[in-house]
């Protein structure tokens, strides 16, 4: 029953990133990014799901991130601000920002 519940709530955030133009993105990061989602958020003590895999996730000011590994994080805002907020401090070729 462990596992499974781990597997809904992995589904569960993990749908919640990909709704919503609005209020989701996603950046390819590279070594800084990473350096300032770990300064600036707060890593969530879930545990790796798929198990082995190197995902994080984060809480920031009014943002849920999900780091994969270094090859992705994923965004989304409680707000279109929060997630503004989120694409000023870590610069990057975020994929949904029209600013």
């Amino acid at each position: 029953m462990e596992r499974l519940s781990l597997c809904f709530m992995e589904i569960v955030l993990s749908e919640s990133l990909q709704a919503g133009e609005e209020l989701c993105d996603y950046l390819e990061p590279d070594d800084d990014t990473l350096e300032l989602l770990e300064a600036n958020c707060i890593r969530l003590p879930f545990p790796a799901y798929p198990v082995g895999e190197q995902t994080r996730w984060f809480l920031g000011q009014g943002v849920l991130l999900r780091d994969d590994d270094g090859a992705a994080v994923l965004a989304r805002g409680r707000t279109a601000e929060d997630l503004d907020r989120l694409r000023d401090l870590m610069p990057g070729d975020w994929l949904n920002d029209c600013r």
